[in-house]
């Protein structure tokens, strides 16, 4: 697993064998994280400069119907021998 982006406190964006996940956390009453499977189409927009990370946290904050049919369960954080960052 490969650590692409990160913000600390806020999200971390993962490779894990050419599978994009973004891990953010989700305020509220309880605070709680989250992890969601990328599309294509949201690894290209990345790649290419078009969006973020943390553009696509806002979006899934704003609206968990985006990406409730592509969560990770359990979430999906970086172990410490895979710390590394590209």
């Amino acid at each position: 697993m490969r650590v692409l982006e990160r913000k600390p406190y806020s999200y971390i964006l993962l490779d894990r064998d050419g599978e994009w996940i973004l891990t953010f956390l989700l305020g509220g009453p309880i605070e709680r994280d989250v992890s969601v499977r990328l599309t294509l189409v949201e690894v290209t927009a990345i790649e290419d400069g078009d969006s973020s990370a943390e553009d696509l946290v806002e979006t899934f904050r704003a609206d968990p119907s985006v990406y409730e049919d592509r969560q990770v369960t359990p979430t999906v954080w970086l172990a410490k021998e895979d710390d590394r960052e590209t």
